[in-house]
């Protein structure tokens, strides 16, 4: 049984590290007893008899019947005299009754108030202050303070508690357990762990570097994902992208929204970013790809995305719409039968290699092709004018944005070149043979 330090002795070192790890696991992972205990057996080494007490009976609340932990409760509650005269007493005291819980103050509203009020002042004062260091950073203060800059932004943005304490973080099992638990909250509960990785990171550190601690913090969604179930592994990736664009102030390709928002004050429940380095909005971006007919392209490099950002966009709150989209394209694509796509293959051939000045053959073409057209279905009118293919520009390698339908007109009105528009429909050709 563990006994209490003698004042004659030097105090005992605490490990405080190991106690925020226990007070850690016994929040996540309730009941957590083998925590618990080793947390009474800490508290009783340091001498600490109330909260060794306190700690007691929160085990016993859970596990009343485990001896050794009633050994404990029971020496704790001995007092000095029963202890020192035990031997004549054949059964000794009990536990004192259990103090009744503190009562509510009458002013509790007062209070109450009186908390949001200073709470509310600090985050003004920090506010205030962020806005000045940040005039002044490039002119005087050194790299050093950058740690209490982003101090004054986290207690700016409501994060108090990531400065006040800084905890080690804990294992990644533990992480990847809570969030199996908790699917619902799982990208919540792997920032929150980046978050505490980061701060411990910086604390251990006079010099933060953002470039080691996302290093790091990528090691740590690594063991995350290692730990967790393939339909959950994404949730520790978007984790990451989250604490990259809040806590690290990754700088992406551009710094403003298509709308002329700031990157930096779009929130998290509306924030992407994809793998070519854009950030996104995505009312902003869903609105854009719906616009663009359901085609998974990136409205401002005109690049199509990757197959893991479509995913990503597609499992968005926002984004789900833009599933029924790509569905009717793919119904569009196959709307089309062979003998169009056979005319479309002609037709691009001669537009390419028309290379006279009154281009008359290509005239021709174009107009037996309208022709041919408006003897189809309704139907297949239809999927000519809405379909838009993944196409680019054999040249420029830009993307073309247009449907079939739009692009033969265009070359009839002589709106874009025929040799631009014979490439696009050949490419089109093949995108509707491989559909099939």
């Amino acid at each position: 049984m563990a006994t209490f330090a003698s004042s004659s002795r030097s105090p005992p070192i605490i490990d405080m590290t190991l106690l925020n790890d226990l007070y850690d696991e016994i929040d996540r992972n309730p009941p957590a007893l083998e925590a618990r205990r080793l947390l009474i057996q800490q508290c009783m080494e340091a001498g600490w008899v109330d909260a060794a007490r306190d700690a007691i009976r929160a085990y016993l609340d859970l596990d009343p019947y485990d001896e050794e932990i009633l050994s404990m409760e029971e020496f704790l509650f001995e007092d000095d005299s029963t202890r020192s005269q035990s031997h004549h007493i054949p059964t000794p005291a009990g536990p004192p009754p259990r103090p009744p819980p503190p009562s509510v103050p009458v002013d509790i509203e007062e209070a109450q108030l009186e908390l949001l009020r200073g709470y509310n002042a600090l985050r003004t004062k920090a506010a205030k202050l962020l806005r000045e260091t940040c005039l002044k950073k490039e002119a005087s203060i050194s790299p050093r303070f950058d740690v209490h800059i982003q101090n004054l932004t986290d207690i700016t943005d409501g994060r108090i508690s990531s400065v006040v304490r800084v905890r080690q973080p804990g294992s990644a099992q533990a992480v990847a357990r809570a969030m199996e638990k908790n699917p619902e909250r799982a990208v919540d509960i792997a920032i929150g762990d980046l978050e505490d990785m980061a701060r411990w990171l910086r604390s251990q550190s006079g010099h933060p570097d953002n470039d080691a601690v996302r290093e790091a913090l990528v090691k740590r969604v690594g063991m995350l994902s290692s730990a967790l179930s393939n339909g959950m592994k994404r949730n520790a990736s978007l984790a990451l992208m989250h604490v990259e664009h809040e806590l690290l102030r990754r700088t992406y390709v551009c710094d403003e929204t298509m709308y002329g928002d700031k990157v930096a004050d779009i929130p998290r429940t509306r924030f992407l970013a994809t793998e070519d380095g854009y950030p996104w909005d995505m009312e902003e971006l869903a609105q854009a790809i719906q616009s663009n007919g359901g085609i998974m392209r990136n409205p401002l490099s005109r690049q199509m995305f990757t197959t893991e950002d479509i995913r990503t966009i597609l499992q968005h709150p926002l984004g789900k719409g833009l599933a029924a989209l790509g569905v009717e394209q793919g119904k569009l694509s196959k709307g089309v039968r062979p003998k169009t796509i056979e005319e479309l293959e002609k037709m691009s051939v001669v537009l390419l290699a028309d290379m006279s000045e009154d281009q008359m053959e290509s005239r021709h073409v174009l107009d037996q092709f309208l022709g041919y057209v408006a003897t189809l279905p309704g139907s297949e009118q239809k999927a000519l004018d809405k379909l838009r293919v993944p196409a680019k520009d054999s040249h420029t390698g830009q993307a073309f944005d247009t449907t079939i339908g739009e692009a033969v007109r265009d070359a009839k009105a002589n709106v874009v070149c025929i040799h631009k528009i014979g490439d696009f429909l050949q490419q089109a050709a093949r995108h509707l043979k491989r559909s099939k």
